[in-house]
C-alpha cells in the first residue's frame, strides 16, 4: 500500500508524487523524511527569521551582524571536510546527520539563556557564538544529510518529491513567522525572542523523531577505496559540470552575501519597521515561495534542472530593489518577486548538485561544494558590514547586484544539464 505522509487530497496537490510502486521501506522512508522537513521548518520560523533582530535587541552593532555571518561561513566551510570524511569513512549518514541535528538544536537553548546569564555586549557574543555553532555544526552534518537524501530519493521523482516537501516545509513557516513576530511584539524584547527559540527547540525534537525513522543501508567502502583530500580534488577535474556550476553558484552566493545579512538591518533602521512588521513581511515571501515551489516542481519534471534555474535571472534586482522600500506594500512586492525568482533556481541547483556528484563518495565532494561556498560567502557579510558604515546602503546593495549578475552569466554560459543515470528505475 502506498505510503502518504498526510492524506492524499492534502498532498497529491502539493506535487507529491506516485511511490506505490517503490518497495514499502522506502515509501516509509519517503513519508518520514517529508514530515522531518515539515517540522523542522516550522521549528526554523520560530527562530532562524529572527536571530538578526534579536541580536540587534541587545545592541549588537552592524559590525557584529556582519561578523557573525562571516565566521558562521568560515567555520561552515571548516567543518564541512571533516564531516563529509565521517560519513565516507563510517557509511553512517543517517547518524551523522543525526547527531549533527540534535547538537545544533542545543544552540537554540543557549541563545536562549544568554540573556540571563550575561549582560549587555557579553550576552550579544554569547548568542552570536551559539548561532556561529549552529553552522559549524550543520556543516559537519550536511554532506550526510546531502547523501542520504541522494540515497532515498529515486531521480526520477525529485521535481516533484522535493517539490512538495518544500511548499509544507514553507507552508509551516508561514503560519510560524507572523506567530513569533507577534509574540514579540505582545511580550517585548528580548523575552518574545527568548520564548520563539524555546517553541523551536521543542519543536524541532518532533523533526529529529521522523528523520531516525529514514531507512540507510550503510556505505562501506574498503580500505584501498578510500579517498584522500587529494585524489578527491583530483578527480573533480574530471567533473565538469560539477566544477562549472560550484564557479558560477560560488559567485552567485558571494553577490547575494554582501546584502543579504543586512537586509533586516535595512528594515529596521531605514524603513522602520518593528518586528510584528518584518515577520509579516518574511510571510509574504514565504507564501509566494509556496506558489513558486508548486510551479517549479512541475516545470522541473517536464523540462529539466537547468531551465527550471533559468527563473534566477532576477535575482540581481533583488538588492537594488530593496533600496525603494519605504513602506510595508513595497516590501510585500519585493519579497514576493524574491520568493518566485529563488524557487526556480534553488529547487534546480540542489538537484544539480546531487545529479552531478556520483554515487561514490558523494560526502566528499558535496564537502568540497560546501567549503567553496562557505568561503566565498564568508567574504561577504564582512565586507558588506565593513562598507555599510562606511557608505550606506546604495553602494553595498548595488555591489551586490553586481556580482550576483556576474554568477549567473558563468552559469548560463558554461553548464549544461547533467545525463539521467540509466538505471534509474527504483
Amino acid at each position: 500500500m502506498e505510503q502518504l505522509p498526510l492524506p492524499a487530497r492534502i498532498v497529491r496537490p502539493l506535487g507529491y508524487p506516485q511511490v506505490v510502486r517503490l518497495p514499502e521501506e522506502r515509501q516509509k522512508g519517503l513519508r518520514a523524511f517529508w514530515l522531518d522537513g515539515l517540522f523542522s521548518s516550522l521549528a526554523g520560523g520560530f527562530a532562524d527569521p529572527y536571530y538578526t533582530l534579536y541580536l540587534l535587541s541587545l545592541r549588537a552593532n552592524n559590525a557584529q551582524i556582519g561578523l557573525v555571518n562571516t565566521l558562521s561561513q568560515l567555520l561552515g566551510a571548516t567543518m564541512a571536510m571533516p564531516g563529509a570524511a565521517i560519513a565516507d569513512r563510517t557509511g553512517r549518514y543517517r547518524q551523522v546527520a543525526l547527531l549533527a541535528g540534535v547538537v545544533s538544536r542545543l544552540m537554540w537553548l543557549v541563545m536562549l539563556v544568554a540573556p540571563w546569564l550575561l549582560n549587555d555586549q557579553g550576552a550579544v557574543w554569547m548568542v552570536l557564538a551559539a548561532w556561529v555553532a549552529i553552522a559549524g555544526i550543520g556543516a559537519l552534518g550536511n554532506a550526510a544529510w546531502t547523501a542520504l537524501s541522494a540515497d532515498l530519493v529515486p531521480v526520477r521523482l525529485r521535481g516533484g518529491y522535493f517539490a512538495s516537501r518544500n511548499m509544507v516545509s514553507q507552508f509551516v513557516r508561514l503560519l510560524a513567522i507572523p506567530t513569533a513576530g507577534q509574540l514579540i511584539v505582545l511580550i517585548g524584547e528580548p523575552g518574545g525572542y527568548q520564548l520563539n527559540l524555546g517553541l523551536a527547540f521543542a519543536i524541532a525534537a518532533v523533526s529529529l523523531y521522523f528523520y531516525n525513522q529514514l531507512p540507510e543501508h550503510p556505505h562501506t567502502p574498503q580500505d584501498d577505496d578510500r579517498l584522500s583530500t587529494r585524489e578527491v580534488l583530483r578527480r573533480i577535474t574530471k567533473m565538469p559540470t560539477f566544477m562549472r556550476f560550484v564557479a558560477g553558484h560560488a559567485t552567485l552566493m558571494l553577490g547575494v552575501m554582501f546584502a543579504g545579512p543586512f537586509i533586516n538591518v535595512y528594515m529596521v533602521q531605514e524603513a522602520g519597521f518593528d518586528a510584528g512588521t518584518i515577520g509579516l513581511v518574511t510571510t509574504v515571501n514565504v507564501l509566494a515561495s509556496i506558489i513558486g515551489m508548486r510551479i517549479m516542481g512541475r516545470l522541473h519534471d517536464r523540462f529539466g534542472i537547468t531551465w527550471t534555474m533559468r527563473f534566477g535571472l532576477g535575482i540581481p534586482l533583488i538588492a537594488i530593489a530593496w533600496l525603494w522600500v519605504q513602506h510595508p506594500w513595497q516590501a510585500y512586492l519585493v519579497n514576493s518577486f524574491a520568493a518566485l525568482t529563488w524557487a526556480g533556481y534553488n529547487l534546480g541547483a540542489f538537484n544539480l548538485l546531487l545529479a552531478s556528484t556520483p554515487d561514490e563518495h558523494r560526502p566528499r565532494f558535496i564537502a568540497v561544494y560546501t567549503t567553496i561556498i562557505s568561503v566565498v560567502s564568508a567574504i561577504g557579510p564582512i565586507m558588506g558590514g565593513w562598507l555599510l558604515d562606511i557608505v550606506g546602503f546604495v553602494p553595498v546593495f548595488s555591489l551586490s547586484s553586481i556580482v550576483r549578475a556576474l554568477g549567473l552569466i558563468v552559469f548560463l554560459a558554461l553548464v549544461r544539464e547533467p545525463p539521467l543515470p540509466s538505471d534509474d528505475t527504483d
